[in-house]
């Protein structure tokens, strides 16, 4: 395996690593059976990576304050603790906890954490989370995605949306019948929503809900708090209502409505403060700055620059919409694939205030020149 090789291996196990550990994080929360319980604890006792992932993506999240308490505590007491208390699930088998001296050299690819805190925060993990099913009621299921440490990644949901990952970003998506959910559980991303008007999407952000209301929005989130920048649309924030079911709606007061162009931040508590001033490009500056795309289709391509523009694309006729075409643009330069659209056969645009209509013309008609 030569050096190229390597580092794209390293980059994939890196990556799967990441959504292993949220994908278990996310079925603590929900609640796990028995057998459920065991497979994770093999999977954190496996590797120190697995637990260092496991306390970053928890960390994230704010749910590990708790285990800073715990840290003059040994092992051995932890262990202790662990069988007696009967607040936590009783371990079946002895856990092997590693030293301080040991924890040390616990490979941190985000953070580093204390030795001791690390010792408290694994028992922690291990122990006190496997509890949560029985009083957090069940979630539906969760698909993680995450993104490595080289490129943004894009993922197209299966009801249209599509959302676009900065580099070592995470989300878990939820859908079900009635309802879509995502969680932002670290870094950036940007949401372009799907059309669904029978199942609303909301956006779980730290102790914020996001609802759409036809959007293209940025998140940005640090263990601080987060930003989000409204790029076209509408975007409700609100308070997140129950911690670990926001993904069922059941969310608090309305606190802020951004429109496009707009943006606000929201701290670690819930706080919303909306900005004096809107820096969107710099919301967005992780993204691509060029455009490629290869016999992509026209509503597709316009999906991706309306990731840059207060006034999206709307590519209003279907043949439109099916072209398919091959090019490189500057990401931020609309204009230029706007004059490009205008040189297709039978393809009119029509500028208004908060959108570009791309229809249809007559075949007699040329296309209408800006």
């Amino acid at each position: 395996m030569n050096e190229t090789q390597r580092f794209k291996h390293s980059g994939e196990s890196s990556l799967r690593l990441t959504e292993q550990a949220a994908s278990w994080y996310l079925d603590q929360r929900a609640g796990m059976s028995e057998a459920q319980q065991g497979e994770f604890l093999a999977w954190l006792r496996r590797s120190p990576a697995h637990l260092s992932e496991y306390l970053a993506i928890a960390q994230m999240h704010g749910d590990m304050q708790v285990a800073a308490t715990m840290e003059a505590l040994s092992a051995d007491q932890l262990v202790n603790l662990a069988a007696t208390e009967s607040a936590v699930v009783a371990l079946r088998k002895p856990v092997t906890l590693p030293s301080r001296k040991e924890a040390v050299r616990v490979p941190a690819p985000r953070r580093r954490y204390h030795a001791g805190w690390l010792a408290a925060a694994a028992m922690f993990a291990i122990v006190a989370l496997g509890a949560s099913g029985w009083w957090l009621g069940r979630e539906a299921p969760a698909d993680v995605y995450s993104s490595g440490n080289d490129a943004v990644r894009s993922v197209a949901l299966s009801d249209g949306t599509l959302v676009q990952l900065d580099r070592q970003s995470t989300i878990a998506v939820r859908f079900d019948e009635h309802a879509r959910h995502i969680e932002i559980v670290s870094g950036n991303a940007l949401i372009d929503v799907g059309k669904d008007a029978a199942r609303p999407l909301s956006v779980t952000v730290g102790a914020n809900l996001l609802r759409d209301i036809g959007t293209v929005f940025a998140v940005q989130r640090t263990e601080q708090g987060a930003d989000v920048a409204v790029i076209s649309g509408r975007v409700q924030v609100l308070e997140r209502g129950s911690r670990w079911t926001a993904w069922r709606n059941e969310t608090g007061a309305s606190l802020v409505d951004l429109a496009g162009g707009e943006q606000a931040h929201m701290d670690a508590q819930g706080g919303v403060r909306r900005s004096a001033t809107t820096d969107l490009a710099s919301a967005t500056a992780w993204l691509p700055t060029e455009i490629r795309f290869q016999r992509d289709t026209v509503a597709n391509v316009a999906r991706r620059f309306n990731a840059y523009t207060t006034r999206p694309l709307s590519i209003e006729d279907p043949a439109v919409a099916n072209m398919r075409l091959s090019g490189v643009f500057h990401a931020r330069d609309v204009d230029a694939f706007i004059a490009y659209l205008q040189t297709l056969p039978h393809v009119r645009i029509e500028r208004e205030k908060d959108r570009v209509r791309v229809i249809a013309a007559e075949p007699s008609q040329s296309a209408t020149r800006l």
